[in-house]
């Protein structure tokens, strides 16, 4: 009996190692996934645009120190009045504003003290919150500031202690991403208070403060409409991909990321025909690109390959827009007159017009208090 009970304990250990074996390799393919894909979202890709970012960011950080300084004397500097400035950066969604901002954050942490929202740095970047009031985004800059709101405050108490909180924290640089949310939805008279909050910010007598303002392109006009805010901003576009001036770059994007970066091979040809189909695909906009082609090296992982194929860009734009084969961008023959920014609702329609009209339902007489 001793014999048998142990030769059953071996072989059930046996069964339970062999099965370990057996999953191991899964793990390990999940785990090489998992690192090839951290690698890649890690990538940035630069443009032409992100050497005009830095440059007019540089400025921003100069106009600051000259407006700042002070001479041997300690009497403060004459001449233009020692006020903030404004750096107005606008793109549509995917355009890419928010990376290259956060990535130039980070190239220039010296210059704040300090990186990008850390203890001491004199640079805070905030989200404005949607939907959004002007209270709201003073609360939204108080949290980040370290102060806690914990009762309902009045809107100009809140941007009292703003700016009190600036000073004591020493932050001479506010970011505002998103700044469209404070002005889009709102009236006549609150984008007005919006404006005028802002440039007190920048006319502060004891702590000016210089802002970086990134949105949608609709918020331009909420500064070029107002001729003080304008005379103190600089504008960056971040605007759509054209295969005539962009073409190469992507093409050479797409190499390095795929080559390069994951360590794959290219089963898709960088043709201007795909090059166009990618650039239609994205809506022109260089993040949402870059994005297909990360989503293209997932797929590709997924199917255990080693080339990504155009079929994985295929299914890429499928999974992220719901749409059928022949709505496709990378597989449609007329794929040009593809609306990409309405796939999914093309897709419902399509669905609904495919069904029967429904049947007319009969009305019953309700007998009960007859």
């Amino acid at each position: 009996m001793m014999t048998m009970m142990t030769m059953i304990f071996l072989w059930s250990f046996e069964m339970n190692d062999t099965d370990i074996c057996i999953e191991q390799p899964e793990v390990t393919e999940r785990v090489s996934r998992v690192e090839t894909m951290r690698a890649v979202l890690r990538a940035y890709i630069g443009h032409s645009r992100d050497q005009l970012l830095e440059s007019e960011l540089d400025r921003l950080i100069e106009s600051c120190e000259l407006s700042c300084s002070i001479d041997d004397d300690h009497s403060s500097r004459v001449g233009r009045l020692a006020e903030g400035r404004i750096l107005a950066v606008t793109g549509k969604p995917g355009a890419g504003k928010t990376r290259s901002l956060e990535r130039i954050f980070r190239l220039r942490a010296s210059a704040w003290g300090a990186p990008c929202n850390h203890e001491g740095s004199q640079l805070v970047s905030v989200k404005a919150p949607s939907p959004c009031t002007l209270r709201q985004l003073g609360h939204t800059l108080l949290k980040q500031l370290g102060y806690r709101v914990e009762r309902d405050l009045r809107e100009n108490v809140v941007w009292d202690m703003v700016r009190d909180r600036l000073k004591l924290c020493n932050v001479r640089y506010v970011h505002i991403d998103e700044i469209q949310h404070a002005v889009d939805t709102a009236n006549v008279n609150e984008v007005q208070k919006v404006r005028d909050t802002l440039k007190g910010l920048l006319q502060q007598s004891d702590w000016p403060v210089w802002l970086i303002l990134s949105g949608k392109p609709s918020f331009a006009s909420f500064i070029e409409n107002d001729t003080q805010l304008k005379r103190r901003s600089r504008f960056v576009h971040f605007g759509d991909l054209h295969l005539e001036t962009d073409g190469q770059f992507l093409a050479k994007a797409v190499r390095g990321i795929i080559t390069k970066i994951a360590k794959m091979e290219l089963d898709a040809p960088l043709d201007q025909p795909f090059v166009a189909r990618l650039i239609h695909a994205a809506g022109g906009q260089l993040g949402i690109a870059i994005e297909f082609v990360q989503d293209a090296i997932q797929e590709a992982l997924q199917d255990q390959a080693t080339a990504v194929s155009l079929a994985h860009f295929a299914q890429a734009y499928e999974a992220r827009s719901g749409c059928t084969a022949d709505r496709n961008v990378f597989t449609a023959e007329v794929w040009h007159h593809i609306d990409v920014s309405m796939a999914l609702q093309d897709a419902h329609n399509d669905a609904h017009s495919a069904d029967p009209a429904p049947m007319k339902e009969k009305k019953v007489r309700d007998r009960r208090n007859k």
